[in-house]
């Protein structure tokens, strides 16, 4: 059910992992070897955790002795005050007295699992399901079998490992980073990429049958106050399919249809994407699908708008144009925030912010919307700055485009 909610979002996978098999697979003996080896976990024999298993914080008597063994540090230096692995915090129990692990227990194992830091144990099966990823690509689920014809070795390694979890986990989350820069010697081996929570304003929250007093609505499982992806997905299309439908009477259900798809998926996609990561995310069903703002179907129909005046041109576009003939202030703004796709594509890769290109994307709707309005593109007397124009029209939907399939999010024909 989950992968279906995933896939009709446009979201594929590579391989699927399970809990279980991971606590079964013998990871964490491994890990936990070599966690006693580096001595970045002890044993307690006194206080609250005696039978425990931790790793030491620097708020505990324990931890501030300048004892060498425990911080690793074997040459007789004063310990270094970045060996604490948790600095600024309590211990930390990962194997209780009754030997039993805690959630970091199981995680640690997997952080390494993904770094290639231990043997890999599984064997890996294609996903038997009827349906399709949207891309076709193929996925793997992880085993514990043998090897044979269906159960085949594979590596789904990487050098860098940059985990999705909300801003909730952090303490846990550091505890995993330090302790996987220690093992690779690298401090950017493994990034928790955290988030904030999601919230429906009170309008979204009324109309999905929540009450919420007229408040926004932080979504709470076990408050049971959540809506599914689904069922906002559905609402979403359902409004994009009586739009479009008004907007288009001639064409069919069909074609109607994968117009709202678009629409829809590419709002739901568009509204988290776009949001500050330190922020709380506020989701609003009225003020998504609006044709003006900062919003999916903003810059999808503006994308629209360029591709019926190339429609509606009698000439090829080509880039063997005069491009001196382009200088009005729109045109060159325009021209300008085309150049900057290169660059805003390092800065989101760089800083693992997929917000810029969701900004870009609006801000380049945006200086089109401004050319649209103060320059005429088709039918001038002058045919050298016809297709000058018509060149850089057609610069704004291929790179709009591009950006936009970096945010999964397409770009409709018809809107």
């Amino acid at each position: 059910g989950q992968l279906e909610t995933c896939w009709n979002l446009g979201i594929s996978y590579d391989c699927l992992n399970f809990e279980s098999q991971i606590i079964r697979s013998g990871l964490w003996a491994q890990i936990f070897e070599k966690l006693k080896e580096m001595k970045l976990i002890e044993f307690e024999t006194d206080g609250d955790n005696t039978g425990c298993w931790v790793i030491r914080g620097n708020n505990n008597s324990n931890s501030s002795n300048g004892n060498s063994n425990e911080h690793g540090n074997s040459d007789g230096d004063d310990a270094d005050p970045d060996d604490n692995i948790y600095d600024g915090n309590p211990d930390t129990v990962i194997i209780r007295s009754n030997g039993t692990a805690t959630y970091i227990a199981k995680d640690i194992p997997y952080a390494a699992w993904k770094l290639g830091m231990v043997d890999d144990p599984f064997t890996y099966t294609k996903y038997n399901s009827t349906q399709q990823q949207p891309d076709d690509r193929v996925l793997w689920q992880t085993g514990l079998v043998p090897p044979d014809t269906n159960n085949v070795k594979k590596n789904f390694t990487a050098p860098r490992v940059i985990t999705v979890i909300d801003s909730r986990q952090a303490d846990l989350q550091k505890i995993i980073t330090l302790l996987m820069g220690k093992f690779k010697s690298t401090s950017d081996a493994y990034i928790h990429l955290g988030y904030e929570s999601v919230t429906l304003s009170s309008d979204t929250a009324k109309i999905l049958g929540l009450d919420t007093g007229g408040k926004q609505a932080q979504m709470s499982g076990r408050k049971g106050l959540y809506v599914s992806a689904d069922s906002v997905y559905d609402m979403l299309k359902a409004r994009s399919v009586e739009e479009t439908a008004r907007r288009h009477p001639d064409i069919s259900d069909s074609v109607i249809d994968d117009i709202a798809h678009s629409v829809s998926v590419g709002t739901l996609r568009y509204e988290m994407i776009k949001q500050d990561l330190d922020k709380i995310i506020t989701f609003d069903l009225k003020k998504s699908l609006s044709l003006d703002g900062d919003t999916a179907p903003y810059i999808q129909y503006t994308f629209v708008r360029a591709l019926r005046i190339l429609e509606r041109s009698e000439r090829t576009p080509s880039i063997d144009v005069d491009f001196s003939r382009l200088k009005e202030p729109s045109e060159l703004n325009l021209i300008q925030n085309i150049g900057l796709f290169n660059l805003k594509v390092r800065d989101a890769a760089n800083n693992l912010s997929p917000k810029v290109i969701a900004r870009y994307c609006h801000d380049l709707a945006v200086s089109f919307n401004s050319f649209y309005e103060h320059v005429k593109v088709l039918n001038l007397d002058d045919d050298s700055t016809e297709s000058a124009r018509l060149c850089l029209v057609n610069s704004f939907k291929l790179t709009l485009e591009k950006a936009l399939l970096l945010l999964g999010i397409k770009s409709p024909n018809m809107m």
